[in-house]
């Protein structure tokens, strides 16, 4: 099981589903930019899912569209939809920016970097702007007294990386420190020795 699984599940507790259908809603939704799920891996894990019982599909005509597949969950998937919430929720899912951050040294264009965070910046900081404005749109009351709890979240996940994004910058732009990212990891101490001792 993976986040796509967990995408395609919950979609189809939420109401019985075709691949079509499941597709509409991850782009209605902008599931794109958090389970980074294309169409052939929708078709592909819905596959999967049915072949370990976890979905159903059956033959549906609809109206004057072609026959297609709609899938329902079984309980075996509805188990494996649970299991998959709690490991997500309570799981460490570790940013992947962490890496990059980690082997800055293994860069060969340092400007090129910089001006490329830079980019990346600015479309943050337009994200931003975006979700505070879907945020002030929401009617209130919410479940959340700050307003809709995923776009709060998904908000303030930016701020905490574009605070460390900043950060970089800073590091990869001063002379004397971009010269200490020379091994794994260090961002976090430069280039000095360290001596571990046991407790």
């Amino acid at each position: 099981m993976n986040r796509y699984d967990l995408v395609l599940l919950g979609f189809i507790l939420e109401e019985s589903s075709s691949g079509y259908d499941i597709i509409s809603k991850i782009r209605e939704r902008e599931l794109e930019k958090w389970a980074m799920i294309s169409p052939s891996t929708v078709y592909s894990r819905l596959n999967y899912l049915e072949n370990h019982s976890c979905i159903e599909g059956k033959m549906v005509q609809k109206a004057k569209y072609p026959p297609s597949k709609v899938y329902s969950i079984t309980d075996k998937g509805k188990g494996a939809l649970n299991r998959e919430i709690i490991k997500h929720l309570t799981g460490f899912n570790d940013d992947p920016r962490t890496l990059g951050y980690a082997f800055l040294f293994g860069l060969e264009d340092k400007n090129n970097l910089i001006r490329l965070l830079e980019e990346h910046e600015i479309k943050l900081r337009e994200e931003v702007a975006r979700l505070n404005k879907m945020i002030d749109d929401e009617p209130r009351p919410t479940l959340y007294p700050e307003g809709p709890f995923l776009n709060c979240m998904s908000r303030d996940h930016i701020f905490v990386e574009l605070k460390y994004l900043r950060a970089a910058l800073q590091i990869l732009q001063d002379p004397q420190k971009s010269t200490m990212l020379n091994g794994y990891f260090y961002i976090n101490f430069g280039n000095r020795e360290w001596q571990f001792t046991e407790k």
